[in-house]
């Protein structure tokens, strides 16, 4: 009688939960429904830190797909006849890169880390095929691109959001005892160069391989790295990087002109290393205290190549002034400090580690941006994670951004970590 009674219970519950085609069925009889009901799962019943994370975001996005047109219609007339092309293409990789971060933000702990894997052998496969012939492609003496069909995407960018997930699997147990280095960090720490290596020779990418390497020796700073090992870690970095240099004639001549006017302030390159520096010093200056205003800038006229890119943050700086381009940098500010607050708040070491590792990929990335618009490091090839234009960029920063809230959502309860420095 017992028995059939669970019986009978479990057969109303199996019917009176909504299966897949149900919910399509219900998708397409009623979508604005389903929408809804869609919208208030997501949304509803979250930390005010996930909602203000959202938000801070989608105003990053914003600010990034505002700057793009406004950086990009005059070379897009000239190129493509159409002024809004290059915006079209960032907002349809906006958009997808949106669908992705919502679809990760609702995974579990152990459904990142599995994808992480599977991304991290993905985009090591991909970043060995940049050196195929017919698959491969240059620009700007870098070989770190893939091209299928029209599109080209650059693996490395899906590359760090790899590493940091797969690095913090690696440390998480050794997490209490990173003074055995020769447990957990030294694998951390020798992975993680490996990957710098792999994405600096084979695809000739430097400013990469700078943020994948600086990306891992400050998460091992921030996770308690005895000093001892770090500063010995650190003088190894150098050593090579100063040997990746002198290896290249464009890298000579690229640190060359930033060491030539650290120097001389007064020095002026207008040859292949110095032009979009000073031109973009130039940029900054026009834009003044508050700016020329939007779609006003001198140097979408051709003044730096590409602009839309690499220089964004000049283009900021001349239509919105010192006050705009102050603004954009609090707001990469406040990012980070939200990313720290959900590494600090989670019981879930793994989270905690991959929570850090994201934080520093987008700050270090955006400092080395700025920097090099402001003649404070050489021209290195990285953009300004969600307003610089590029799909492969956009997608892999919001795609990181789906894992922070999704560790956000997924918190057992709010405390505070002791790892912390």
């Amino acid at each position: 009688m017992v028995t059939r009674e669970r019986n009978t219970t479990r057969s109303s519950q199996r019917t009176q939960r909504p299966s897949r085609g149900a919910g399509f069925k219900a998708f397409v009889v009623n979508p604005r429904q389903s929408f809804v009901r869609w919208f208030d799962n997501y949304f509803l019943n979250h930390t005010f830190h996930f909602y203000k994370m959202v938000m801070l975001i989608l105003l990053l996005l914003g600010i990034g797909l505002i700057s793009v047109f406004s950086a990009s219609h005059v070379s897009s007339i000239k190129a493509y006849g159409n002024p809004f092309f290059d915006f079209l293409m960032q907002l349809a990789f906006a958009l997808i890169g949106l669908v992705l971060m919502v679809f990760l933000s609702t995974r579990n702990r152990l459904q990142i880390e599995k994808f992480g894997r599977y991304l991290l052998l993905a985009s090591v496969i991909m970043q060995l095929l940049v050196k195929v012939p017919g698959i491969g492609r240059s620009s700007g003496g870098n070989s770190n691109w893939i091209a299928i069909g029209p599109f080209t995407f650059q693996p490395s960018e899906f590359l760090k959001l790899g590493m940091i997930i797969y690095l913090a699997s690696l440390v998480e147990p050794k997490l209490d005892d990173m003074g055995d280095f020769k447990g957990g960090p030294s694998q951390f720490f020798f992975h993680g160069l490996g990957f710098a290596i792999l994405v600096g020779f084979l695809g000739n990418d430097m400013g990469t391989a700078i943020v994948i390497v600086l990306i891992v020796l400050g998460m091992l700073f921030l996770l308690n790295l005895p000093s001892f090992y770090l500063t010995r870690i650190s003088a190894f970095v150098v050593i090579i990087g100063v040997g990746a240099i002198l290896m290249s004639g464009s890298r000579r001549e690229r640190f060359g002109a930033f060491f030539a006017r650290f120097l001389d302030p007064s020095h002026v390159s207008l040859d292949g290393t110095g032009w979009q520096t000073e031109h973009g010093f130039w940029g900054l200056a026009f834009g003044g205290l508050t700016g020329n205003g939007l779609g006003q800038s001198k140097l979408d006229w051709g003044w730096i190549p590409e602009i839309q890119n690499d220089f964004i943050f000049a283009n900021i700086g001349e239509e919105h002034g010192l006050i705009g381009a102050l603004a954009v940098i609090l707001l990469f500010f406040l990012l980070g400090k939200y990313i720290m607050h959900t590494a600090n708040t989670t019981d879930d070491a793994f989270a905690h580690i991959v929570s850090i590792g994201i934080m520093l990929w987008i700050l270090i990335q955006a400092y080395i941006n700025i920097a090099v618009v402001l003649g404070l490091g050489p021209v290195l090839g990285v953009p300004l994670p969600l307003i610089s234009k590029g799909g492969s960029s956009l997608v892999a920063v919001l795609l990181a951004l789906g894992v922070v809230l999704s560790f956000e959502r997924n918190k057992p309860q709010i405390s505070t970590r002791t790892r912390r420095r």
